[in-house]
């Protein structure tokens, strides 16, 4: 259940629990901690596929089930295993201004646990970090570079990023076209 937590999997009300054990028992955070770490360094040696096969792969595969849009009332967590191409189809319509210089920001869900944006960004998300919320984010299109504690990481169209709380991280765009992204962030316990 712990890894399930860490990927983003578990629902809203999972996710509480887990968060109210580790407050109560530090073995617990611990093991979160442990978890955490061990799925990022994982994921850094996993060898990432060509983004082009990727994406091509991904719509092949959302064609296949026949994967709809979203309801854009009832919007899912995003998680390791989201379908971008779901994702692109239910915030088709959503525009940014054309003038907007560097980010532009547009609010899905707003809950009290969890907040979803959809947001451009041209050439670069200055350095932040977060101590009371989970964030997370899902490549839509473009292509960028994010830098999570030091560790630098190439991100595409379809990659899921799951930042630690209380780690500094930026991101720099790398393609012509601004990247666009879903932007979680989910409150910690």
């Amino acid at each position: 259940m712990i890894e399930e937590y860490c990927l983003g999997l578990l629902s809203p009300e999972e996710a509480r629990e887990v968060e109210r054990m580790a407050g109560l028992f530090p073995e617990v955070q611990a093991e979160i901690d442990r978890t955490s770490l061990a799925l990022q360094q994982y994921g850094a040696n996993v060898v990432q596929p060509r983004p082009q096969l990727k994406h091509r792969i991904l719509d092949q595969l959302s064609r296949l089930d026949g994967a709809r849009a979203f309801d854009l009332a009832h919007l899912p967590l995003i998680n390791a295993y989201s379908d971008h191409g779901q994702w692109l189809r239910t915030v088709e319509s959503i525009r940014p201004t054309r003038d907007f210089r560097n980010i532009y920001s547009h609010t899905l869900r707003e809950d009290p646990e969890v907040v979803q944006y959809l947001v451009w960004a041209r050439f670069e998300i200055k350095p932040e970090d977060h101590h009371d919320e989970h964030e997370s984010f899902l490549i839509l299109e473009g292509e960028c570079e994010c830098t999570v504690g030091g560790k630098i990481l190439r991100l595409s169209a379809g990659d899921y990023l799951a930042i630690p709380l209380d780690v500094e991280h930026n991101v720099r765009v790398l393609s012509a076209t601004p990247v666009k992204a879903i932007i979680q962030r989910r409150k910690a316990a």
